[in-house]
């Protein structure tokens, strides 16, 4: 086929497109694999490769060079590049990934303290149970990321990041692996700190349930608590949650303008810089409301 091809005057070197083609596509999959708001677990796996192979085939053209370089020689050289090309996609993933699963996590605590922890949903896609509370903000999460357009702030860094480290090339790792580290323990702590903000006012709420309902039971012995308390803070949680959700849709915007800030910094650590920290104090970038929005 080539002899053919080359008798036509259409020289095409199989080898190196099909070894381009498919380092893109890696970094490519392992992104898709990662990040829940594009194709999360529901989603068949055909489609999730379908999908990121569609996304390399786009990319392609704009990062194919003119003339095909010579590559690394070595098989050990060639699975380094894979291997590279799979690392920096599941980073750029997991810098936006885990804001979700902070939403995810708040679901949880809400429905711990309002005492539907054994109450789970079995969610047939995902072959697991899930909280209800949990699947709720999740779902919230992902509905709100894509209405702000935050999935073209996270396109926009992704493929960046194949001008800022090529395909064919090894990126410089001059300030080694602490800082990556420390960057991941950084959004790790914070998806604890999410949780936690916005399960708050439920917390607190479900206290005063609880310190309201232990002065009746002094009061009024024959008064049932256990049983009381059961219903009465399963009400509140929800009704604190549907209190709350203005303020939560709020907290999702800035947050994920914060995701946008993490998957920067995340694609200059892969390069091999060490970004400076924003000042203390400083609010991230907003972003700009919808077409057609107010």
């Amino acid at each position: 086929m080539p002899a053919a091809l080359e008798q036509l005057g259409v020289r095409i070197d199989f080898q190196f497109v099909f070894i381009f083609a498919t380092l893109i596509w890696t970094r490519t999959l392992t992104m898709v694999a990662v990040v829940p708001f594009l194709f999360g677990k529901p989603v068949p796996m055909p489609v999730r490769v379908g999908a990121s192979a569609v996304l390399a085939l786009f990319a392609y053209p704009h990062l194919v060079p003119a003339a095909s370089p010579e590559i690394l020689q070595g098989l050990g050289a060639l699975i380094g590049l894979y291997l590279k090309e799979a690392f920096i996609g599941l980073t750029i993933g997991f810098t936006v990934a885990m804001i979700f699963y902070g939403f995810e996590a708040a679901g949880g605590i809400i429905d711990d303290q309002r005492g539907m922890s054994i109450a789970r949903v079995l969610i047939p896609e995902l072959g697991s149970m899930g909280s209800l509370g949990g699947q709720f903000l999740f779902g919230l999460a992902v509905v709100t990321y894509l209405t702000i357009g935050g999935h073209l702030f996270f396109f926009k860094a992704f493929f960046e990041s194949f001008a800022l480290m090529p395909v064919l090339a090894f990126p410089d790792v001059g300030p080694g692996l602490m800082p990556l580290i420390d960057f991941f323990l950084r959004i790790t702590g914070h998806v604890f700190v999410i949780a936690f903000q916005i399960a708050t006012p439920v917390i607190i709420a479900v206290l005063v349930a609880d310190i309201i309902l232990g002065v009746a039971n002094r009061v009024a012995p024959q008064i049932n608590v256990w049983e009381l308390g059961f219903t009465l803070k399963g009400y509140i949680g929800v009704l604190m949650l549907a209190l709350t959700l203005t303020v939560i849709y709020r907290f999702m915007e800035i947050e994920f303008a914060r995701s946008t800030q993490y998957t920067n910094e995340a694609v200059k650590l892969l390069e091999g810089k060490v970004p400076q920290p924003p000042p203390t104090g400083e609010q991230p970038p907003q972003y700009p409301p919808p077409p057609g929005g107010k």
